[in-house]
């Protein structure tokens, strides 16, 4: 009788992941992709370039979509940094006024145009955000701009995954 209940639970259990499909929920409307110069609306300062080449890399990673150039690729990924948001997350023990970690909140947009027909873009405009840490003991001008490098990555990993794994 035991036998009989634990073989019915685990055919139970195991039937509810019969219809799971590993990889891409759905196939991608397009295979090659070219990426736009980002641009940046924000006062981070000469993100551009390090963001263009995080997005390049992690795009050729991704085994779904190919790296292309102009007019030969299905889509063009725009990238645009709206804004930044600095909060204090800690202050300076001897002057609760002064910030000595800060949040740097980007909100990012990105879209995927259809090369063939600009009307009907495959991705519409997104709006997501991103988050780091800086500590200004150094002052805060050199902290953002070396927290550029780990920023452009995360808004490069967060962008390929939108990009790559469309739910329909």
């Amino acid at each position: 009788m035991r036998t009989l209940i634990l073989c019915g639970a685990i055919v139970a259990l195991l039937s509810g992941c019969a219809s799971y499909q590993l990889g891409t929920p759905s196939p991608l409307p397009y295979e090659t992709i070219a990426v736009a110069p980002p641009l940046n609306k924000t006062t981070l300062p000469q993100i551009e370039g390090p963001l263009n080449a995080a997005l390049r890399q992690s795009l050729q990673r991704s085994s779904s979509v190919k790296l292309s150039t102009g007019s030969a690729a299905d889509g063009i990924l725009s990238l645009t940094l709206l804004e930044v948001k600095r909060s204090i997350a800690a202050v300076t023990s001897d002057d609760v006024g002064r910030g000595r970690k800060f949040q740097l909140e980007i909100q990012v947009e990105l879209s995927v145009s259809n090369e063939n027909d600009p009307s009907a873009p495959y991705l519409p405009s997104r709006v997501f955000a991103i988050s780091q840490d800086i500590f200004t003991d150094d002052g805060q001008v050199e902290a953002e701009y070396q927290a550029i490098p780990e920023i452009s990555r995360k808004i490069a990993e967060k962008t390929t995954e939108l990009v790559t794994e469309l739910w329909q």
